[in-house]
């Protein structure tokens, strides 16, 4: 794009007697106002790259004739503004602790600044470190609301950001989370799975009903926690 306005820009220049300075200088502005136009609608990322005749962080200043301003813009904290309202928005509110516990973290560290300022090329994770998180997830509650949460805000994602890749993973948390420690040591109460009631189990061929309890379940096991990572492509 800056390319192609700045030659049209050079024949003008030729036609009218216009001085270089003059026309690199209008082409310049022009640019900048269209990516802080394309900003402010919403349509572009407040986070960009620039590159200006192929070198990186150069300033629009140092464009030349064939050369060229291109402006990378991030879709990363658009994502996870985007996901980060989409689990609240399915979160059950009977308390609203569940809901109000979502986290964003950076590196292993909670991220607390404004999420428009998160850097580019980074992962992003986002989790719940309440201590029944797994089992609103994976449905193992009866709650208000539909399990996959996680996963319902991966494919909201996708659906609209193809330049990031957003994966949904069990991750052990550890430390303070505002009112909450992590990770969670089971109690020994998680139900045992019934199995299936035919001659094909060996369970049920040794006269048992119930299926031995998993040993990451066991009691004081700590839980991993639902989480949708985040990053560009």
């Amino acid at each position: 794009m800056a390319r192609d306005t700045f030659m049209v820009e050079i024949d003008r220049y030729v036609r009218d007697d216009v001085s270089v300075d003059a026309v690199k200088a209008q082409l310049i502005a022009d640019v900048i106002a269209e990516r802080d136009a394309l900003i402010a609608a919403g349509e572009a990322s407040s986070r960009w790259t620039r590159t200006v005749n192929g070198t990186a962080d150069a300033p629009e200043s140092d464009l030349q004739p064939g050369g060229a301003i291109i402006y990378n813009f991030s879709d990363l904290s658009q994502a996870v503004i985007l996901a980060l309202e989409t689990c609240r928005n399915k979160s059950p509110v009977s308390s609203g602790d569940y809901r109000d516990a979502w986290i964003v973290m950076v590196t292993g560290g909670v991220w607390t600044g404004d999420l428009e300022d998160l850097p580019s090329g980074v992962e992003v994770t986002i989790s719940n470190p309440v201590p029944y998180a797994r089992k609103i997830d994976v449905g193992a509650m009866k709650m208000s609301v539909p399990p996959g949460i996680i996963e319902a805000a991966r494919q909201t994602v996708q659906r609209k950001f193809a330049g990031i890749t957003a994966e949904r993973r069990f991750l052990n948390l550890s430390g303070h989370y505002g009112k909450w420690q992590a990770p969670y040591l089971l109690k020994g109460n998680a139900q045992r799975k019934l199995a299936q009631l035919n001659p094909r189990s060996s369970v049920f061929r040794r006269g048992e009903r119930y299926l031995a309890r998993r040993r990451d379940l066991g009691v004081g096991q700590p839980i991993t926690y639902p989480s949708l990572v985040l990053s560009e492509k």
